[in-house]
């Protein structure tokens, strides 16, 4: 019998009866209350690298340009941009989407995305990254309630 076959069988053996390797502990789950605080956190703070600012109409100083900068109160009311423009509360949003636009669906993860790099100039969390997925908990809870009214066709037959 060759060297290398003589010491299989006993190689063998051990490897069947060692004991397993301990498995990798899974991350902790994400809470939903810590993801919707962490969204209203990057939603009140965060820039996205943007290095916009702008004058509030009733400021002194320049601030730096975050989501709240539009939709102040943290989304609940109505919000106006920087250059005076209304724009409606997000209580409810989450509940509208997805939507129909220009004959596209687009989801609440791609508005928030159009919202950061056309209305901040920064650039959006990955699509279910954490970051965006604190940002749809977080707008998620604003909607919290709210009729769930899509513009979504029945299902199918």
């Amino acid at each position: 019998m060759p060297p290398l076959f003589r010491f299989a069988a006993p190689l063998l053996a051990l490897a069947v009866l060692a004991p397993a390797a301990p498995a990798a502990t899974p991350p902790t789950p994400h809470s939903l209350r810590q993801a919707v605080d962490d969204g209203a956190a990057l939603f009140a703070h965060a820039r996205f690298g943007s290095t916009r600012s702008y004058m509030p109409l009733d400021g002194l100083d320049r601030h730096a340009l975050t989501c709240i900068a539009c939709h102040s109160g943290g989304g609940v009311g109505p919000g106006h941009t920087p250059s005076g423009l209304t724009l409606p509360s997000l209580q409810g949003a989450a509940a509208r989407y997805p939507q129909v636009r220009g004959g596209r669906v687009v989801t609440l993860e791609q508005q928030i995305a159009h919202c950061i790099a056309g209305g901040l100039g920064g650039q959006p969390p990955a699509a279910g990254s954490a970051a965006m997925t604190d940002l749809v908990a977080y707008l998620s809870a604003l909607s919290r309630g709210a009729p769930f009214a899509p513009q979504l066709p029945a299902p199918p037959h």
